[in-house]
């Protein structure tokens, strides 16, 4: 695995290194924002309608204590699943 782009890209944002995410269904940032992407993969994560039809629809999304708020990070679930022990996520359950 330590040869894994993805994981390469991961390690070069040390800030995502023990974040804690929730999964949850993706919407924009702020008006005007149509998408974002997987920190890992760059896979297009978007709302239904507003990108291609191969973007996902939900992911994990980092929290209100990441210090630039929640849902400004996003990983889609194969990467978190993947990633998560080695990145020292934690896995915030909904509500």
């Amino acid at each position: 695995m330590a040869d894994d782009w993805r994981l390469v890209h991961l390690k070069e944002q040390p800030f995502l290194q023990g974040q804690s995410f929730i999964r949850k269904s993706y919407k924009a940032y702020r008006p005007g924002w149509e998408h974002d992407h997987c920190a890992a993969c760059w896979a297009t994560i978007a709302e239904p309608g507003q990108s291609d039809e191969a973007a996902c629809h939900e992911g994990y999304a980092t929290t209100a204590d990441y210090v630039r708020g929640a849902d400004y990070e996003w990983v889609c679930v194969p990467c978190f699943d993947e990633f998560k022990a080695v990145m020292a996520w934690k896995d915030v359950p909904a509500g």
